[in-house]
């Protein structure tokens, strides 16, 4: 009887290492996430292999919130620089934004794990039925949490790219935008993407030279080792907007 009340504790000492080592497995390919890109094409078998571990590192109860945000961490990635194209691309992302759905309510306080969900969410809207997603209220979900979990970036993007539709989207505010970007740049001043909105809002109201002051400042950061791909693609916006400026200053 004590043999096997002994063995049972073993094996569960085991399943749990087990699924800790999976857990270190996915953060590990996803901290090498840049390895053998091309570009800022990543290396689809990295990805896949961190989705699998984290896959895996979800049996265990004890890691499933941590196992969680790594795994819709990890689809993000995959949708934004290792994803698949057309049909393929939309079954995927409506995969993900379900299961991002389903953890956000089992994990509501979780602020990573709402931001993932925030984030597949309005990539849904953008990519599968923009006029059907605001009709649904997609738009409207993706505000109300933006600002809950104080997220200034997405709230301040919300603003800044939805069209004003007169009952049906009535509240985007293009001041409210600008507002929400600056807070979202105090906040996180390393992060290019800040000073990327920041230049389109100034270069929509035809104030040129502060938008490439922002695109200067954004590119003045270099790329971060840990956000080599995010950050490589966020520099290639701000120099495609720089592009775009000279243009109409040559005009």
């Amino acid at each position: 009887m004590l043999f096997r009340l002994a063995s049972i504790l073993l094996l569960l000492v085991w399943g749990i290492g087990f699924a800790n080592e999976d857990l270190r497995i996915g953060d590990s390919c996803y901290f090498s996430r840049a390895e053998n890109a091309i570009d800022d094409k990543a290396d689809l078998k990295n990805v896949h292999k961190m989705i699998q571990a984290y896959e895996k590192a979800l049996k265990d109860s004890s890691v499933h919130e941590k196992a969680t945000e790594g795994l819709l961490n990890s689809y993000y990635f995959m949708l934004r620089f290792a994803s698949p194209e057309k049909e393929k691309r939309k079954e995927l992302l409506k995969e993900v934004s379900l299961l991002a759905e389903r953890m956000h309510a089992k994990y509501p306080n979780n602020i990573k794990i709402s931001k993932l969900y925030l984030l597949t969410l309005s990539m849904w809207g953008a990519e599968t039925n923009p006029f059907l997603a605001v009709k649904q209220g997609v738009a409207k979900r993706v505000r109300d949490l933006a600002d809950s979990i104080k997220d200034y970036q997405i709230l301040g993007r919300s603003h800044q790219v939805l069209p004003y539709i007169p009952i049906i989207l009535s509240w985007p505010d293009k001041e409210l935008a600008e507002k929400y970007l600056v807070k979202a740049l105090e906040l996180d001043s390393k992060d290019p993407y800040n000073y990327f909105f920041l230049s389109e809002i100034r270069f929509d109201q035809g104030l040129y030279d502060e938008a490439e002051k922002f695109i200067q400042a954004g590119l003045d950061l270099g790329v971060r080792t840990d956000f080599f791909l995010e950050d490589k693609r966020g520099r290639w916006h701000l120099k495609e907007l720089q592009k775009k400026i000279a243009h109409k200053k040559r005009r």
